[in-house]
């Protein structure tokens, strides 16, 4: 006999806090001294068994069911069911229950087609408008030998040659050379910097971040190419869905009366 009693069974007991209830939609099982269990709620707890990855027959849904109802019983006959700690837990757990039914409701309504999540896409490749930089530059542990090199860059100093001779950043040895990168790649600080600059120029004063100053010389930028619609369309329907969820419980908040002590 199947005799493994879960914790998520043991939740969802608590969370009824009475008897499992008859339900005319459903014919009857068994009962347990005059509780009825429902084949609804057999097929209910299955989907548990499922959820928690373990296979179980109806008959071993049963016995669960009928263990749980005992235990029920005998729980409230000692009148657990009246301690202020359980009553809060119950009254939680219930809560949970409702608000995934709700969420089950709303999300049933979203539409996450691949003409929705295409037309999404598209929104979200026009308001990003990403753009990779190449760009070089100077690093710096003192912002005045910084101010000094850009003196000696604006008098016709040649930028690599520079980054060689002064760099203490591992680039230095290339010239400064960074390659390609787009924005997110590189420090708030030194991303803004390098996106203010024209091709061809070095910043005119030096950009302080958290690993010294620099000096960046932005040398091309071109237009990122984005992800295939293909690739991030799995990511695209959780956004979609995650964001459609979030709208929905501000507006829930929004329309309530909520008090804070």
């Amino acid at each position: 006999m199947y005799r493994t009693l879960s914790a998520l069974c043991v939740s969802a007991l608590l969370a009824a806090g009475t008897a499992m209830a008859e339900s005319t939609a459903s014919p009857t099982i068994a009962t347990v001294n005059g509780e009825v269990i429902t084949e609804l709620e057999r097929q209910a707890h299955l989907e548990q068994f499922k959820a928690r990855g373990q296979t179980a027959t109806d008959e071993q849904v049963l016995e669960e069911l009928i263990t749980l109802e005992l235990m029920r019983q005998e729980a409230v006959k000692q009148g657990l069911d009246k301690s202020a700690e359980i009553e809060v837990e119950m009254k939680t757990m219930r809560a949970r229950v409702l608000a995934n039914a709700l969420l089950n409701n709303v999300t049933s309504t979203i539409d996450t087609s691949d003409e929705a999540l295409k037309a999404e896409y598209d929104k979200q490749v026009a308001q990003a408008n990403a753009q990779e930089y190449n760009a070089s530059h100077i690093l710096l542990e003192d912002e005045t030998k910084a101010k000094e090199i850009i003196i000696e860059l604006d008098g016709g100093a040649d930028f690599a040659e520079a980054a060689k001779k002064y760099s203490t950043g591992p680039s230095g040895e290339n010239g400064g050379d960074l390659g390609w990168f787009d924005a997110g790649a590189m420090v708030p600080e030194f991303s803004a910097a390098t996106a203010e600059l024209e091709v061809g120029k070095y910043s005119a004063t030096p950009v302080k971040t958290q690993f010294g100053y620099h000096i960046i010389k932005l040398s091309d930028k071109r237009a990122k190419e984005p992800q295939a619609f293909d690739t991030v369309k799995d990511q695209l329907r959780g956004m979609v869905m995650n964001n459609s969820i979030a709208d929905y419980v501000d507006n829930l908040k929004a329309e309530a009366e909520i008090s804070k002590p």
